[in-house]
């Protein structure tokens, strides 16, 4: 399985932390960010990693590189982060699609279940899902059909009518892969998208046909850190508790 990690922001909601250091280098009980998501998956048996950077880059290689082996990551750069968003991060990661992917947001904090819940399920194409606490206008809320398959997947969904919110972890199989890649192409090249979240790109596959499955995570600590706020509260659960 390869992993792609998207981890080219500013994470301005983060400043004045982030005016010098890329989000996914703050420490959180002793490790960064980043490094405790590649540990958790490679304890996991995943070695390969695809990383796009841009803001501060060279920096998150070299802390990156001075932890890890060098032979586990494809770093890749986008040059346009301030002005693109995980849409166009993602289309750079562009592999042969040769082996499922793993889809992660390089500021999601995790405890080790959540992947092995993840991977765990049988289902090709899955999307992590958190049913526990409110849901307003930041969170990418997820919408099922009949059959318990996403249907929609966005923040301007109405609250009412969602089930959970979609963590930033997804795994994929390597046809559905190489049809959200093919996909990504067009929106952000030849439509210029180039300011979308990638979970447009999912809805427009659901809608040709393609299903993605939720994995209910329960009572399993998994957030994302967009502000000081998130910062403090990730400190306190995955530093205290030792998750």
């Amino acid at each position: 399985m390869r992993v792609v990690l998207l981890a080219a922001g500013q994470a301005t909601r983060l400043r004045p932390l982030t005016d010098t250091l890329p989000k996914c280098l703050i420490d959180v009980g002793g490790a960064s960010i980043i490094a405790r998501g590649i540990r958790i998956l490679v304890d996991h048996g995943i070695q390969r990693f695809t990383i796009v950077d841009g803001f501060m880059g060279d920096l998150l290689r070299e802390r990156l590189l001075a932890e890890f082996p060098a032979a586990w990551f494809l770093f890749v750069r986008n040059l346009e982060y301030a002005t693109t968003n995980n849409a166009y991060s993602l289309m750079l990661a562009r592999y042969a699609c040769d082996e499922p992917m793993l889809l992660s947001d390089a500021d999601i904090l995790y405890e080790p279940q959540v992947i092995t819940r993840l991977l765990q399920d049988p289902r090709p194409n899955r999307l992590a899902l958190r049913t526990r606490g409110g849901l307003g206008d930041e969170e990418m809320k997820v919408v099922l059909d009949g059959a318990g398959r996403v249907r929609n997947v966005a923040k301007n969904v109405p609250p009412a009518t969602a089930v959970g919110e979609s963590v930033g972890l997804e795994v994929f199989s390597p046809e559905f892969a190489a049809k959200l890649f093919d996909t990504l192409d067009r929106r952000m090249l030849a439509e210029q998208r180039i300011n979308e979240w990638y979970e447009a790109t999912f809805v427009e596959l659901i809608e040709r046909g393609e299903s993605i499955h939720p994995v209910d995570l329960g009572d399993l600590a998994c957030m994302e850190v967009d502000t000081l706020e998130d910062l403090g509260r990730a400190r306190e659960i995955f530093a205290l508790t030792g998750r």
